[in-house]
């Protein structure tokens, strides 16, 4: 994840404090920087941090504020003088400006104290993307909050989001709710424009049958990002909860309004709001919009998945719901028989688009883009099984079993 990268400034460079009533260890430290002596400068300015003279005065901490950071930017650089010099700079730079800003009753130094905190918070940040993606969940979430800290001290409390981001996706990776709630919903009261966070915010609110907080977080979607469609889908969704069915549809009107003129989003569109009225019972609508992005689009993986996995459900829901009852009732015989035929039915229409979207993604030439749809192929493979054998077809059901079974052995 890429963020602005703060770099010091000419105020760092340029910043010449007087040098009255500063020991010779402060006044030279300053110069010693300047000329890029910074294993001098450090010493000098360490042992005026310690001095009784020097040790209370504000100027003494912006220097070595400004020092270190000095220093971690020459680590950084491709071809360090310093490189070993201070591994700790980034934490003496911040412990600094602290510091220096508790002593500063006149606020002369933030400014430099301020870059300080930027130059400090952004290390942080990339100490704390690089943990979590060494998947040291524990420490990225420690560091990012370093981050954090650092760039709202600095004034600059935008830049926390990227922090918050890490913390928040290594809760995920660690299962902790509670982290995710507390980082990611920071997020959406800055205004982030990450779809990520207001989904994962949705469905732990709906998992927990808290649909007033799912409902905020989706409202709370559409007012930070007006031009995101998805935005409306999931504030569609979160109508459904409340059964609020016609308010759902007209979050989907807006959104086909938003897309109708994008020949590659529009078909897509429709089919996530099928998905919608599918989840809503309305089986009748989800057709129709399924139907109308394969019109648009007759070679897909979406829609046709999409339209033989609801079909599949379905036949599901009819089995299991003849399977409860009682088959030596003489009075559940017909609608047992009923329901076994309408399942058959289902199963049957469900074969038709479950092969075409295993016939796209075994027709796709991208073999990167044919890895990545394996799941999918997987699972649309193990619906298909089924389907063949609940309609007979067992031929066709043991050479899908056999396939499958060579996927299984290549992951």
């Amino acid at each position: 994840m890429k963020m602005k990268k703060f770099v010091m400034t000419a105020a760092f460079a340029a910043f010449a404090l007087a040098a009255s009533a500063q020991s010779l260890n402060v006044s030279s430290a300053f110069q010693d920087m300047r000329k890029n002596y910074l294993n001098k400068a450090k010493a000098e300015i360490d042992a005026a941090c310690l001095h009784e003279d020097t040790k209370d005065d504000a100027k003494t901490w912006c220097y070595k504020a400004l020092i270190y950071s000095r220093i971690g930017g020459d680590a950084q650089s491709k071809k360090p003088k310093y490189p070993n010099l201070a591994p700790d700079w980034a934490e003496q730079a911040y412990t600094a400006a602290r510091e220096c800003k508790r002593l500063d009753s006149k606020s002369e130094f933030a400014q430099q104290v301020n870059e300080v905190f930027s130059f400090v918070g952004q290390e942080y940040y990339n100490q704390a993307e690089a943990a979590y993606k060494a998947k040291d969940y524990a420490k990225a979430i420690e560091i990012a909050d370093k981050s954090m800290t650092a760039f709202n001290e600095s004034g600059k409390s935008n830049f926390a989001t990227n922090a918050m981001y890490i913390a928040g996706l290594s809760s995920v990776a660690t299962q902790d709710t509670a982290n995710v709630l507390k980082y990611f919903n920071q997020m959406t009261n800055k205004r982030t424009n990450i779809n990520y966070v207001y989904t994962s915010l949705f469905n732990i609110y709906k998992a927990k049958g808290d649909n007033a907080n799912a409902m905020k977080v989706a409202t709370r979607y559409t007012k930070n990002c007006k031009n995101d469609y998805k935005a409306f889908l999931l504030l569609a969704e979160g109508y459904l909860l409340d059964n609020n069915v016609e308010k759902s549809k007209e979050q989907l009107n807006i959104v086909g309004e938003m897309t109708k003129d994008s020949v590659d989003l529009y078909p897509l569109v429709l089919v996530l709001s099928a998905q919608v009225l599918e989840n809503s019972g309305d089986y009748d609508g989800a057709i129709a919009k399924y139907n109308e992005s394969l019109t648009l689009k007759p070679n897909q993986f979406e829609a046709n998945f999409g339209l033989g996995g609801m079909y599949y459900n379905r036949a599901i829901d009819k089995t299991l719901a003849a399977s409860k009852l009682d088959v030596f009732d003489e009075e559940n015989q017909a609608l047992i028989e009923k329901l076994e035929s309408e399942a058959k039915e289902l199963y049957r229409q469900s074969i038709t688009y479950l092969e075409k979207s295993v016939t796209f993604i075994d027709n796709m030439t991208d073999e990167n883009a044919k890895a990545a749809m394996r799941v999918n192929l997987f699972n649309a493979l193990g619906a298909l099984e089924k389907a063949y054998t609940k309609v007979d077809m067992l031929n066709e059901a043991r050479a899908i079993k056999a396939r499958r079974e060579q996927i299984a052995k290549q992951q």
